[in-house]
């Protein structure tokens, strides 16, 4: 028995009568049995029917070289315009770039140095950072919260005692 592969790869040659006996009969064979491959068959012939209703012209007898020269053509068109299009485009960018990049490596340099600000430059008394009073270390954020609690508690019941 012939596999539904090669069945449909030897249609075309069923429908137009070119296989030999032997293939003939497994192509019958396969094609009472198989649903799938008989639905291909069916529309392959339906398809060559259509086809044969068309009447074609035949083409000049130097189409092929007339098609080429044109492909030809174009090809050479594309290729002269495109890479010197980029080319212009590419160099244009180019030297932008290296115009804005002297334009701001003189500037640098031509610029007058400013001083730096230090808070050393200015004498105060006050400080912007809090340090203990008594000089011990800074205490974590939960003992400092515990504190303030403790002393609004304090507070609280010191006036709850008035």
């Amino acid at each position: 028995m012939r596999s539904c592969k090669t069945v449909q790869n030897d249609l075309s040659a069923y429908l137009h009568h070119e296989l030999d006996r032997k293939n003939l009969l497994a192509m019958h064979q396969h094609l009472s049995q198989c649903q799938a491959c008989l639905q291909h068959e069916i529309e392959l012939r339906h398809t060559s029917r259509l086809l044969s209703q068309f009447k074609f012209e035949a083409l000049p007898e130097n189409f092929d070289w007339e098609l080429m020269k044109k492909i030809d053509r174009l090809q050479m068109v594309h290729k002269k315009v495109k890479p010197r299009f980029r080319h212009i485009i590419y160099a244009v960018a180019a030297t932008l770039i290296l115009f804005i990049g002297l334009e701001f490596i003189i500037f640098q340099f031509r610029r007058s140095p400013l001083q730096s600000i230090q808070f050393s430059d200015y004498t105060t008394t006050q400080t912007v950072f809090k340090v203990p009073a008594d000089g011990a270390s800074r205490s974590s954020l939960a003992e400092r919260y515990a504190e303030k609690y403790q002393k609004q508690k304090d507070k609280i019941t010191f006036q709850k005692n008035l």
